[in-house]
């Protein structure tokens, strides 16, 4: 009987049980919650309005005439008062780490923006006044810390990507210089300050700096700074020939490049192929008709493949370009002089001597002009080359016609110049 009447009370207690939680409403979800405290915080906030208006507008003044102190003290009131709303706190956690900053209260400081940052994770202006705080207490590496944190909110701050790169090959750690920059060169594939970093960081691993950048190079050959890093190096490194057909590339799509095609001029005037380094030259002239230096250039390119006459033609064109220009003069002495070269024989006749006469009055007028790189081409000539008085008395009756003297061999013929003798 004592067991049946416990059954019946067990069973009582069940069913009363269940009607209880039957009737208890389910427990709130985390939204729920939230949602009911933004209620709750909402009609605080309007049932103390006229307190939140009064202490900020006092705080707003202060902090504009550097009382902090009191700017402070009316902005902890917004937080007695719960005033502080997303839209509010934009502003107010940053004045309040300003002021304790200006008070040389960093760590307070630092709180606040903190505080800030947890309600608005993407405020640019917290972030910046978060990092020049940190910046004041002068630790370099807390300064990493926060900089790694602003480029993980803000990936798209390539610049402040930079500065993270440059300070770990600051400290070499290459490594992580050359993770970030890869990165960073996935969004600015043509940043030329990325390259020479990454070139630095592989540098200091000890790794194959050629090998980085013809890496780079067949990643993506229309990265120009890239491409032209690349011709730099192989040219250093004597592969010229690599350098060439990288340079070539260049120009191919982009033919008005003169850096490009200057690099190509001195190379190919380095291994002798004169053909292809006037073919350069005559580019840069069409693009730069008025720039002399390319005159001087395509007269030097034509001595060495041996077309005097055509050297000649360019020597003259840039004196009439420039003729008060000591250069251009002295740029047509070697013209002259390299056609007495190749005419003379062992030892210079009369004829030979003549022409080196005319390279010799362009060098002392090239120097008349300010041009003063031609002292010791004076004086060889002077010495060893121009006639001399006997030169002039065994030949004056056969050279000097009305006290000019011209020379007389077939290969001189085309010069048209002839210089005066002495009068004695």
């Amino acid at each position: 009987m004592k067991s049946r009447s416990a059954a019946i009370l067990v069973m009582g207690f069940a069913l009363f049980a269940m009607v209880i939680s039957a009737c208890m409403p389910p427990a709130a979800t985390a939204e729920e919650l939230a949602a009911m405290e933004k209620t709750r915080k909402d009609s605080v906030r309007k049932a103390n309005s006229r307190y939140c208006m009064k202490h900020l507008s006092f705080a707003t003044e202060y902090y504009k005439n550097k009382s902090y102190e009191d700017a402070l003290m009316n902005y902890h009131k917004l937080f007695d008062y719960e005033c502080v709303d997303e839209e509010m706190a934009k502003n107010v956690y940053v004045y309040m780490g300003n002021c304790y900053r200006d008070l040389d209260q960093i760590d307070s400081a630092l709180y606040y923006y903190n505080e800030g940052l947890n309600i608005l994770p993407d405020n640019k202006y917290l972030w910046d006044s978060k990092l020049f705080a940190v910046n004041a207490q002068g630790d370099d590496e807390k300064t990493l810390v926060v900089k790694i944190a602003m480029f993980e909110q803000f990936p798209e701050n390539l610049e402040l990507g930079e500065e993270i790169a440059e300070y770990y090959l600051v400290e070499a750690r290459y490594d992580e210089a050359v993770s970030l920059i890869d990165i960073l060169m996935e969004k600015d594939p043509d940043n030329k300050n990325l390259t020479n970093m990454k070139r630095e960081a592989v540098e200091g691993m000890g790794g194959n700096v050629l090998g980085f950048l013809a890496e780079e190079y067949n990643k993506n050959p229309d990265n120009i700074p890239n491409a032209l890093e690349y011709a730099r190096e192989l040219r250093s490194a004597n592969e010229l020939q690599q350098a060439i057909a990288i340079l070539e590339s260049i120009l191919a799509q982009n033919p008005d490049m003169t850096n490009v095609i200057k690099m190509l001029v001195e190379i190919y005037g380095e291994i002798g192929q004169t053909q292809n380094m006037i073919s350069m030259l005559k580019k840069l002239i069409d693009a730069n008709p008025d720039d002399v230096r390319y005159y001087y250039d395509m007269t030097d390119a034509y001595i060495l493949d041996g077309q005097l006459k055509s050297a000649m033609y360019w020597a003259n064109k840039a004196i009439a370009l420039k003729n008060n220009a000591g250069q251009a003069y002295a740029n047509r002495a070697a013209v002259y002089e390299a056609v007495a070269r190749e005419c003379a024989g062992s030892v210079p006749d009369f004829d030979d001597k003549l022409v080196f006469l005319m390279a010799y009055e362009d060098y002392k007028l090239a120097k008349s002009k300010g041009w003063g790189k031609v002292n010791n081409k004076i004086d060889f000539l002077k010495e060893a080359r121009i006639p001399q008085s006997g030169d002039w008395f065994f030949n004056k009756d056969d050279y000097v016609k009305g006290g000019k003297a011209t020379p007389r061999k077939d290969c001189y013929t085309w010069l048209e110049r002839s210089v005066n003798a002495p009068k004695n």
